[in-house]
């Protein structure tokens, strides 16, 4: 398949780029910290052959905090280091754009004075909103409206900054709508109540828009390459659909800009769009509706991760480019790949969003499946000096990644997995509803492991045995983790299974289920449970369920227990199961029964960590990884599992 669509260039403007494929802007936490990191994070995307990579949000005006991350472009002194990083993106052939991101904390009397939130008018965030930021508050602050004279402050602000971009040498800008931007909320209606010439009808709405686009083609050149982010719809009941940005893309491009990048996405929005409950190029149409009423390019973008449905969707005349960030993050070699027909070799994005969950939550952004993400320098599978033979004793994610990079470093690798597939616990991760994507990094992983040669024992154990028959240079143990048992009276009846039976088909629960433990294990066997007809109660002694989930996908899980119909009760910890049901105590409460016909058990994992010891001494060389140290996240098996391999 040659993919000739995704492989064609095409101009934005002036900006010719080498393909249609975008890296749209990523908060990634390192251009704060450390400039080479971000910069390699950045060249190795540009190496492995993007045509666009748009770096920011870049805070065009003073946010009076270090705000998640971002690098700033309010003053000349950030150029120098943004400079340096579009160099190193232009080395290997990529295009560079800066996105100007003004949100509504600031300081319009600039820097140095105490910012405050502003807005059209005056306006206080709706509760029901999906960002961290509206999530967590305690509080929700109101918003002020700005004065005219401060509307053309703005304006002024952003402008120069674009200056700045391109005094960096950034080869566009991409003006950003989409978000928690101030400029978003002058389009809304509802958010921009001003009876004045930036209210009212669309023209007005837009006027510190188009004021500022004309501002930067006097500024920094009519010529600069401008793109334009905006949602296409804004998936609120109070916002605007496809055929309100449809009149505001066209008012946009009289405008004078040169493209749109379609990216649905408001703060105060309660609709799944980056989750991987979100079907892949669900947003397309948003996309193809902008493009209908344009003559510009456009770009289509979330949940697009397979580089076949990003050729067919500009072949079909749906977009003229495609972003595929998050699958640029996962495997920086995607295009490669695809572009040599090895579209087996991709690792695949699962839109599990463990990168916005770090960079929410105060961490440099990481990714689940690709442990090298950000880590390029830092984390590398050189050719071995002296290959070895190596053993792997379990096949789940771990496992297999450990045998895959010391299988490419040139040792000779036995992997043994007691079950008859690979997988270990993502077989039944990818049970419940909406987790299927799981099941490409089960692919890739087996897929690499047979083309590197390792050789896979299904229903096989390592025994201390083999180990002392096959003399390996080194163990490397990913057996994984075994459901806990707490000590419950009644934990052994013939109602009770644990989540794992119940995933994997070994246990049948009745039509009345109580489900001790609300992780995301617990949250998603009770919607799975659901699925199938029956009733589900989770029981959590915790304040609240779900605990383990980040900021991004928590609020979409709680959500869609709630319209399941799944009762929840929180503070509640077992006490004694029996063939009725589950007797509970709450905190300074007398105790409750829940009745139900069958108990499942999801309170976590113990490791399973006995082998080590058997075989001491059995070889020179014996490695932990994955959840037999202990038990964790995808992410935590993958990045142990290539430690494990790479450190051999």
């Amino acid at each position: 398949m040659r993919l000739e669509n995704l492989f064609s260039p095409v101009k934005l403007g002036k900006m010719e780029l080498r393909n249609r494929v975008v890296m749209s802007a990523v908060t990634t936490r390192y251009d704060y910290e450390d400039s080479d990191r971000q910069a390699e994070f950045y060249a190795a995307r540009a190496r492995g052959g993007v045509g666009l990579i748009t770096l920011g949000a870049y805070q065009t005006i003073w946010p009076g905090r270090k705000t998640v991350g971002h690098t700033g472009i309010y003053k000349d002194a950030f150029i120098p280091r943004l400079s340096e990083w579009v160099k190193t993106i232009h080395a290997h052939g990529a295009k560079a754009a800066a996105q100007l991101a003004t949100y509504t904390y600031i300081s319009t009397k600039g820097e140095g004075h105490t910012p405050e939130f502003v807005a059209p008018s005056d306006w206080v965030q709706p509760r029901e909103g999906s960002h961290p930021s509206i999530l967590l508050a305690e509080f929700l602050p109101r918003h002020r409206a700005l004065a005219v004279d401060e509307i053309k402050w703005v304006d002024e602000q952003i402008s120069d900054a674009a200056v700045r971009a391109r005094t960096a040498g950034f080869d566009a800008v991409e003006f950003q709508v989409v978000g928690g931007n101030l400029i978003l909320l002058f389009t809304n209606p509802a958010v921009n109540r001003r009876t004045d010439r930036y209210g009212g009808s669309l023209e007005n709405r837009l006027r510190i828009f188009t004021e500022t686009v004309a501002l930067i083609k006097k500024k920094a050149g009519s010529d600069y390459p401008i793109i334009v982010r905006i949602p296409g719809d804004d998936l609120l009941s109070w916002g605007q659909g496809l055929a309100g940005w449809q009149q505001m893309a066209a008012v946009m491009e009289k405008a004078g800009v040169h493209a749109f990048n379609i990216y649905p996405v408001w703060h105060e929005g309660r609709m799944p769009v980056n989750q991987m409950s979100v079907p892949r190029g669900a947003f397309v149409p948003l996309a193809e509706g902008i493009r209908q009423v344009v003559s510009i390019p456009v770009i289509a973008g979330v949940r697009i991760n397979d580089p076949v449905l990003a050729d067919s969707i500009i072949a079909q005349g749906k977009a003229d480019l495609v972003s595929m960030t998050r699958p640029l993050i996962a495997d920086e070699e995607i295009l490669v790949k695809a572009r040599e027909g090895r579209l087996e070799d991709i690792r695949m994005c699962t839109a599990c969003c463990r990168c916005f969950d770090d960079v929410n939550e105060g961490r440099p952004m990481s990714c689940s499946v690709n442990a090298r993400a950000g880590k390029e320098t830092k984390y590398t599978a050189a050719p071995a000096a002296r290959p070895g033979k190596v053993l792997v004793i379990g096949g789940g994610p771990a496992g297999m990644e450990a045998a895959r990079v010391a299988a490419g470093r040139g040792h000779k690798v036995t992997l043994y997995e007691k079950g008859r597939e690979l997988g270990g616990q993502l077989l039944y991760a990818v049970v419940p509803p909406y987790k299927d994507e799981w099941r490409t990094t089960i692919t890739y992983l087996a897929g690499q492991l047979e083309k590197l040669g390792v050789t896979v024992r299904l229903g096989e154990r390592c025994t201390p045995a083999v180990v002392e028959k096959e003399k390996p240079d080194a163990v490397i143990i990913a057996a994984g983790a075994e459901p806990c048992l707490p000590g419950i009276p009644g934990i052994d009846g013939a109602n009770v299974f644990t989540a794992v039976d119940v995933l994997a088909g070994r246990g049948k629960p009745g039509a009345n289920v109580v489900i001790i433990g609300g992780g995301s294990v617990g949250c998603e066997t009770a919607e799975f449970l659901v699925r199938q007809g029956k009733k589900a109660t989770i029981l959590e002694m915790l304040p609240k369920i779900g605990a383990d989930y980040g900021p991004i996908n928590r609020w979409v899980v709680m959500d869609r227990l709630a319209a399941a119909g799944i009762r929840v009760e929180t503070r509640a910890r077992a006490q004694e199961i029996t063939g009725r049901g589950v007797r509970i105590q709450r905190l300074n409460s007398n105790d409750e029964f829940f009745e139900a016909d069958s108990v499942v058990l999801a309170v976590g994992a113990v490791p399973v960590d006995d082998l080590a010891s058997q075989i001491e001494g059995k070889a020179p060389r014996i490695i932990r990884t994955g959840d037999c140290l202990k038990p964790g996240t995808v992410k935590d098996a993958i990045e142990s599992g290539f430690l494990a391999g790479s450190g051999l």
